[in-house]
């Protein structure tokens, strides 16, 4: 396929290796590298902490970020404190200081050039790399406007940059995580509930006498603080019930394993939900106060009967009734689990709505052992202005669909930069930060293609992923353990903030988000949607405007607060 966009290999052996700084590693060096790291252990009293929140997952648990006398990372724990990890880190999170260590880092800003046919990254100042940026974008703003611009994004610095782009005049953000991971269960929570599940979700597994999981590989996926909840809830004897194809370590934890045939998912589940309700062990007083629909929903699975689910999900009708037995028994102390990672066969918001109606069934939601009522710490945010009204958004390529996409999709957005006959404007440019568009994206093929047809894409990022090679600027962005950023709040039992701070300077000629962002806006006279010099001024009043400060938030990481939406649970 001809393109004006060839890859520039990333690795110690390709034409991008003098412009990365990337050498490499012979035995002898491997030999130096591993006597360099023969360090004798040092004591806590004789290091510092510093306050942090994980970027290596989207849990983002609380933590201390230990550097010794010569200001070197030694290691990183939990912060006892947070309700996401209550003071232990997965092996990924104590992991963390190897990105800061990671010798491949992208290092200094990068402009692609050609020579001899032949596309390599060359060096670049900030200034430079920044001034290349602004000039594409005005120029694609003013020969097919603003919104031909888009953002994919994943991680704390897409908020900095979500910033930029609604004050370019650009709507069109997206992260990949939405549509392939939490979409359908957010969209089928929202149509059930009136509101999404969230992150982390709200589920009560400590409390839980009943926990299902379809295909939700607690024990794997390090999802920290359930993780540590699903460990107590089995000391406490609860029932695990797991629907997998593979015997997962979940399921070797599992009273009932149930290995269901793939793809069939949403036919046990309208089995379940057809023995709650005609073998009357639904929660009959939960679902009269709160529910509506019961009389069209008993009707659409009166024939979805266990005998008919059997011959197309595998697992046997008398399992199919013991274990919605086993709810009913627990309930309202039973958790469906909504999962994550939850597209998986064009299905998938219909069999999250099931879920969903199963968990109202039991009485789960806003119940003890079910679902707790989260809630979450609202900082003030600083005045600025309106952003541009934009005149068209990535749904105007496809007028009709996706109406229940409460969030842009990544996919879509790919599709709507290969340019067709019936579209008016298709996207001139992207803008990557945090995420490997090739290996994320599916039809990997499609995603090339789409990056073929742009004018000019930037990609932000720590490391030289793969989607750093189709770059025309590359931006180093520094680890989460050299930079602020905003304070994290995310919702849980109760309301809280934690803070992260740089426990070190920057390596090399990295930048991080909010600097790279404001300093990007500045030049292209957008400076006063970034009201703030630094980020500290920034945290510092919308601390203060709540009675804290970032001098204390610097010492104890995290901060709880009483609820103020009332109980956490109806009841």
């Amino acid at each position: 396929m001809k393109t004006r966009r060839d890859f520039i290999k990333i690795s110690a052996a390709g034409a991008g290796v003098a412009a990365l700084g990337l050498s490499p590693l012979s035995w002898d060096g491997m030999n130096k590298l591993s006597a360099s790291n023969e360090q004798k252990p040092v004591s806590d009293d004789e290091m510092t902490p510093y306050p942090t929140y994980c970027e290596v997952c989207f849990w983002k648990c609380a933590g201390w970020t230990y550097v010794d006398k010569k200001g070197d990372i030694k290691k990183i724990i939990g912060n006892k404190e947070d309700p996401h990890c209550n003071g232990r880190l997965c092996p990924r999170g104590t992991g963390g200081i190897g990105m800061y260590d990671d010798e491949d880092r992208l290092k200094t800003p990068l402009i692609r050039e050609k020579k001899d046919g032949k596309s390599y990254f060359r060096k670049a100042s900030w200034d430079e790399a920044l001034d290349l940026i602004a000039k594409n974008l005005n120029k694609i703003k003013a020969e097919h406007g603003p919104e031909c611009v888009a953002l994919f994004n994943h991680g704390s610095g897409g908020k900095f940059f979500g910033n930029f782009l609604k004050a370019f005049g650009s709507p069109n953000i997206t992260a990949p995580s939405f549509a392939q991971c939490r979409g359908p269960r957010e969209t089928a929570w929202i149509a059930t509930y009136g509101e999404g599940v969230g992150s982390p979700e709200p589920t009560d597994i400590r409390d839980t006498n009943c926990l299902v999981l379809i295909g939700s590989h607690i024990g794997e996926n390090m999802h920290n603080g359930q993780v540590q909840e699903m460990s107590q809830a089995i000391d406490k004897g609860a029932t695990i019930i797991t629907v997998d194809p593979r015997l997962s370590t979940a399921a070797s934890k599992s009273k009932y394993w149930l290995p269901i045939k793939p793809s069939t998912d949403l036919a046990l589940l309208m089995a379940w939900i057809h023995v709650a309700i005609y073998e009357g062990i639904y929660n009959k007083e939960y679902v009269e106060q709160y529910t509506y629909g019961f009389d069209e929903l008993k009707e659409h699975v009166k024939n979805m009967t266990p005998e008919w689910a059997y011959g197309i999900t595998t697992i046997k009708p008398d399992v199919i009734r013991k274990t919605a037995r086993e709810m009913a028994n627990a309930a309202p102390a039973v958790i469906i689990h909504p999962g994550r990672h939850v597209t998986w066969y064009g299905d998938d918001t219909q069999r999250l709505r099931a879920v969903a109606i199963l968990n109202a069934l039991f009485g789960s939601w806003g119940n003890r052992g079910g679902f707790y009522l989260k809630e979450s710490f609202h900082l003030p945010k600083p005045k600025i202005p309106a952003y541009p009204k934009p005149t068209k958004t990535w749904r105007d390529a496809f007028p009709g669909q996706f109406k229940l996409a409460s969030l842009a999709l990544s996919s879509g957005i790919c599709d709507a930069t290969i340019p067709t006959a019936d579209r008016s404007c298709s996207f001139k440019a992207w803008i990557v930060s945090g995420t490997n568009l090739p290996l994320t994206l599916p039809n990997k093929a499609n995603t090339l293609k789409a990056m073929s047809h742009l004018e000019f894409m930037v990609v932000i990022d720590t490391m030289p992923m793969e989607v750093v090679g189709y770059a025309d600027v590359v931006l180093p962005e520094c680890t989460y353990l050299e930079r602020y950023d905003l304070i994290r709040t995310s919702p849980h039992r109760e309301p809280y903030l934690a803070l992260r701070m740089p426990a070190v300077k920057p390596k090399y000629d990295s930048k991080p988000a909010w600097w790279i962002a404001k300093t990007l806006a500045e030049k292209m006279g957008l400076g006063a949607y970034f009201p703030y010099d630094d980020i500290t001024d920034l945290l510092d009043w919308q601390l203060k405007q709540v009675g804290s400060s970032l001098e204390e938030m610097q010492r104890i990481g995290v901060k709880k607060f009483d609820r103020k939406s009332g109980g956490l649970y109806f009841q």
